[in-house]
């Protein structure tokens, strides 16, 4: 599964690293099959109060259910199916105004969700983590901007049960990743 979510199109970093990712592992098995989800191009609503309940199943009975409701959580429990079925996630989650680009936080606010609802947690899947940001604040704010920013995400997915994940922030950690030793 292949996943960007930087606004930027073709300038930016994270998609250049998610592309040639995908571009080796499938260089490397040919039968490999890629899911592709651009989140910035294709967004997802952002999670209304409605919507909460229904995934999380604590739905009010005095809300009526309407069907963009009934879509809306469709779509999330579809999401989150393909990312469970997914043996490979390559995501490229760069940094937006100091957080992650509201589109990956509205993908990742339905699937963290859903994860609650369901009280299961899938570990058996290796998460290629892009990271990218920029030097508004100087080198070392920068890197503690980064590690704070890597930080929350790596929670998101502990939380959601992923152990293997492989950090990249640029192409020269890519080879690296792209090893996935499983027993990490």
């Amino acid at each position: 599964m292949h996943i960007d979510s930087c606004a930027l199109g073709d300038h930016s970093t994270s998609r250049q690293i998610t592309a040639a990712a995908i571009t080796a592992l499938t260089a490397a098995n040919e039968h490999a099959t890629v899911l592709y989800r651009d989140l910035a191009a294709s967004p997802l609503s952002h999670a209304s109060g409605p919507l909460l309940q229904v995934i999380s199943q604590r739905w009010d009975a005095d809300i009526p259910m309407n069907a963009e409701v009934r879509a809306e959580a469709l779509q999330s429990a579809s999401l989150l199916q393909e990312f469970q079925d997914a043996d490979l996630v390559v995501l490229g989650a760069p940094m937006h105004n100091f957080s992650v680009p509201s589109t990956l936080k509205a993908w990742l606010d339905r699937l963290l969700e859903m994860q609650i609802a369901a009280g299961e947690r899938r570990a058996d899947l290796d998460l290629v983590l892009v990271t990218s940001g920029c030097a508004v604040m100087g080198p070392e704010s920068e890197q503690q901007l980064m590690e704070n920013h890597e930080l929350m995400l790596k929670a998101a997915f502990s939380f959601m049960g992923v152990r293997r994940l492989h950090m990249v922030r640029d192409l020269a950690d890519l080879q690296q990743a792209l090893a996935l030793n499983p027993a990490d």
